[in-house]
């Protein structure tokens, strides 16, 4: 390192002590990124690209079935350039404090209601945990080594939320494979904790089919979708807060992903608004959830297949809705902008809004210093069948 890189990387440390307050801000800008700004991890068969803007997954390199190495997730080329996103959170990033609605904007703990600061349905609820959620703030770096990357964060009283909150999320990868670990230990108050990390991924990079298609747009539609363990979803009101109800994904109906497998355009044909589902996971009581998937996503143009295991309890499961109008893809992807159903995020989550359903007995919802919070999520990457 030069005696300028070294200067600014100094001042860059200082700054972030000063501006957040974190025991790793010092640390975050001695890390090296690359030229986007990115930090990259990677190990046999697979890279991946992270900023920590909102912890948000920028790049994600496998290789097809021709061995050619594709990116198959939405972001930026410049990591910088999330900061001036409106989307909650940064495009792929942590989703919480807490995922999905919380609604009256309130929970109860031993009987004392704590309101928090709304940002949806004229701040009638909160929203992938407020304006101030953890997706868009940014992390400091506590680990940077060549297959792993450990984001920390403390939350001191946003949205409203009393007490202070410290989080970690680490991502890991190993061949062929990527695991994110999530854990948070809150200090001086109990809260609700509900968090997810959001990917959307296009298993051919975005390439188009021109053997079925003459368009210049490529969708996730020929994707086979498997949700093996979602025979039910949680059902919603008008406006999308959980009413506490669950319906049955009756077999060969719409929400059907667990009896057969299925393209996406076959269950959503008809539909603009694409998926925008949470389905119930019934993992096996007694079995380990590291051996079974709860979603399988293949794609037979690339010939990639990923699957998804997790000890969360519930999977939201979104299509592309052109909520980003006029996103591009990235150098490498193609040209032109992002299309509807361009991609399929599957996130994964405790069940939503639960802290407003006590009749959902024994589902912890409110952690305090005398637990740690920990929950994890990987996915596995194969080719043509292998």
């Amino acid at each position: 390192m030069n005696i300028w890189k070294f200067s600014v990387s100094v001042l860059a440390a200082v700054k972030s002590v000063w501006t957040r307050g974190s025991p790793f801000a010092a640390v975050t800008a001695l890390w090296p990124t690359n030229e986007e700004g990115k930090y990259i991890i990677q190990s046999e068969g697979i890279r991946l690209a992270l900023t920590n803007h909102g912890a948000a997954v920028t790049n994600l390199w496998v290789n097809n079935t021709h061995g050619r190495e594709i990116d198959i997730v939405l972001g930026l080329d410049d990591a910088e350039a999330y900061q001036s996103l409106q989307s909650n959170p940064f495009l792929n990033g942590v989703i919480g404090r807490y995922a999905g609605y919380l609604s009256n904007a309130s929970y109860t703990v031993d009987g004392t209601v704590y309101p928090v600061t709304g940002n949806a349905h004229n701040a009638t609820s909160l929203f992938n945990g407020g304006d101030k959620s953890w997706g868009r703030q940014t992390w400091d770096i506590a680990v940077h080594i060549d297959n792993s990357i450990t984001f920390v964060l403390f939350d001191k009283k946003w949205n409203g939320f009393p007490g202070i909150f410290a989080s970690c999320v680490t991502h890991t990868v190993t061949p062929y494979e990527w695991r994110i670990a999530f854990g948070v230990t809150p200090l001086l108050k109990a809260g609700p904790i509900n968090l997810s990390q959001q990917a959307f991924f296009n298993l051919d990079g975005f390439e188009v089919d021109q053997t079925k298609t003459k368009s210049d747009n490529s969708t996730v539609l020929d994707h086979v979708l498997k949700l093996p363990v979602a025979g039910m979803r949680f059902d919603v009101d008008d406006q999308g807060i959980p009413t506490g109800d669950m319906k049955s994904n009756r077999e060969g109906e719409e929400f059907d992903f667990w009896s057969t497998d299925s393209t996406i355009g076959e269950r959503i044909s008809g539909s603009t608004r694409g998926l925008d589902t949470t389905y119930v996971l019934s993992h096996k009581p007694l079995g380990d959830k590291e051996d079974e998937p709860v979603a399988v996503l293949s794609s037979k143009l690339s010939g990639v297949t990923m699957e998804l295991f997790t000890d969360q309890d519930a999977l939201h499961v979104q299509t592309w809705n052109n909520s980003l109008e006029g996103l591009g893809l990235k150098k490498g992807q193609g040209s032109g902008r992002v299309s509807q159903h361009a991609a399929i995020s599957l996130q994964m989550q405790d069940w939503p809004d639960a802290v407003h359903h006590p009749e959902w007995r024994h589902r912890k919802t409110i952690w305090g210093m005398d637990g740690l919070y920990t929950r994890f999520a990987t996915y596995k990457f194969s080719v043509g069948g292998r």
